[in-house]
């Protein structure tokens, strides 16, 4: 892959919520991100253009010149983003055990009980 890939590199604290609206709009300038973020965000737009440009600079995002603005897009979909990420938790944390993620995902209280328990019936069901 070439040196800008995002292939091997997470999305930071700051940079996943911008990448979010940008999988969500497709493609949109930093002035339409900055306006999408939750009002009490407080990130200035000369903050969120600045860390567009850097994750644009990572391979996360392409862009070109509409009129005056650059038109930002993900460079790759969320899904691949997901599986690549859900990959590298099973194997970092989860030692490639990929039941007990998904059982400690079960008994999370993270999650609504309706979904633990729709969880916790999969795994029985996949259990051998």
């Amino acid at each position: 892959m070439p040196p800008d890939s995002p292939a091997d590199r997470l999305l930071t604290e700051a940079e996943l919520p911008l990448m979010h609206l940008l999988w969500d709009r497709g493609e949109a300038t930093a002035r339409v991100v900055h306006d999408a973020l939750p009002p009490g965000d407080g990130r200035a737009y000369t903050t969120v253009a600045t860390i567009l440009k850097i994750m644009e600079d990572k391979g996360f995002l392409t862009s070109d010149r509409q009129a005056r603005a650059a038109v930002y897009r993900p460079a790759l979909s969320r899904q691949a983003y997901e599986a690549r990420d859900l990959g590298r938790l099973v194997n970092e944390v989860f030692r490639g055990d990929g039941k007990a993620l998904v059982r400690q995902l079960a008994r999370s209280e993270a999650l609504p009980a309706a979904e633990r328990e729709a969880l916790a019936a999969l795994l029985g069901a996949l259990e051998p």
